[in-house]
């Protein structure tokens, strides 16, 4: 009998919240799955452990591609090591992969998922800012060269399920679910106040820090209007938001029929990743059992504006144009960045959120090689205008 073949995973952003949760998938079903490429931006010790681990055949890591003589990674030494670091995350995202995953964080993901989409791959993709930036041009290759995107986001991946063999004049709208993140209950008027600790202490979800402050803020939701509009070839009308604290129902979509179809499930990441890994398939126990018995009531809102006014700010991005999106995006990172390194206040981010939009509202569409012009013109401003 010939030997299975396993399905080989490169993990672009390894060792962050994301890329671990998608090794622990890895780990879960070692008879399905082969790691054959793994970066890291600056966590060089937990990278090496998972190359001890995994023995992928390329790796990347900044210090490690550049500074080959440095301290940093003294294995690279040894010449099995050092063979296998390669120059950039472009360049690693364009070896073979049966499945490349995009869980770095920012625009510094976007060459890396053209070069996965231009060879006809798979991109399993959580890189949110990515998709936000570049949605059109990364659906043109996919649809050009034979290649697949597929969410790797909790929310997406609902709304893929849900919109699976629907007839794309039947959609009405698509419904992201938000949780309200770690300040949810918290007075308005002390949001001034917040520390960073506080608001990275999310009731429900473990996240990494960036995408734990935008759901505190709410912008995470916002960047998610933009994806769904990009993912799914819908404009910013017919995306909803809707506040629901159980993060049971992750996404749903309505028809013109007036149904709506929903997906839930215990608030798992997991559930996201094994259906992209195993596409079109379904793993056995990917998340524990929903007992509807036991949940009682779901309660679903309206997003409270004077909350969260970055969600505002977002769904205006989103109708004015891809500038306005690639401008709040880039100011986004530099404003979550600066307020946890305590040189802004909470509240700040959104009053600077809100110039920057106004500011890059009138561009429109951006062709792809604009799109990194744009992102530093973006974070420029916001220090001129709002971070020390």
């Amino acid at each position: 009998m010939a030997e299975k073949k396993l399905t080989t995973i490169t993990v672009l952003g390894s060792t962050g919240s994301v890329g671990k949760q998608v090794l622990a998938a890895v780990d879960r079903h070692p008879d399905r799955f082969k790691v054959v490429g793994l970066s890291a931006f600056t966590s060089e010790k937990a990278l090496r452990d998972q190359i001890d681990k995994y023995c992928p055949k390329h790796y990347y890591y900044p210090a490690g591609g550049v500074e080959i003589q440095s301290s940093l990674f003294d294995f690279l030494d040894d010449e099995k090591f050092a063979s296998k670091c390669v120059g950039s995350l472009e360049e690693l995202a364009d070896y073979p992969a049966d499945i490349t995953v995009s869980a770095v964080s920012g625009i510094a993901g976007l060459w890396a998922a053209v070069a996965v989409l231009k060879r006809g791959g798979t991109l399993a993709i959580a890189n949110k800012e990515t998709i936000v930036c570049a949605g059109r041009y990364l659906k043109a290759l996919e649809k050009k060269h034979g290649g697949r995107i597929i969410p790797l986001d909790t929310e997406h991946s609902a709304i893929a399920e849900c919109l699976a063999g629907a007839d794309p004049k039947t959609v009405k709208s698509i419904i992201l679910t938000a949780s309200g993140g770690a300040l949810r209950d918290l007075p308005v008027e002390k949001l001034s106040r917040v520390t960073a600790r506080e608001a990275l202490n999310h009731p429900v979800w473990s996240m990494g820090k960036k995408v734990t402050i935008d759901s505190a803020t709410l912008f995470n939701k916002g960047l998610e209007v933009i994806e769904a509009m990009r993912l799914f070839s819908v404009d910013a009308d017919r995306v909803k938001v809707v506040m629901h604290r159980e993060s049971i129902v992750h996404g749903m979509v309505e028809f013109v029929d007036g149904s709506v179809k929903a997906l839930l499930s215990a608030p798992d990441m997991a559930l996201a990743i094994e259906t992209a890994l195993f596409y079109p398939h379904k793993a056995a126990g990917a998340v524990p059992e929903l007992d509807l018995t036991k949940l009682g009531t779901l309660e679903f809102d309206a997003p409270d504006l004077t909350r969260y006014p970055c969600l505002e700010v977002a769904m205006r991005a989103a109708r004015a144009g891809e500038g306005a999106c690639i401008a709040v995006s880039a100011a986004d990172e530099v404003l979550v960045d600066a307020f946890l390194a305590g040189t802004i206040k909470f509240t700040d981010i959104a009053v600077v959120l809100d110039k920057v939009e106004r500011k890059f509202a009138r561009i429109g569409d951006v062709a792809p090689e604009d799109i990194i012009g744009i992102d530093a013109e973006a974070r420029k401003y916001t220090y001129s205008i709002g971070v020390k």
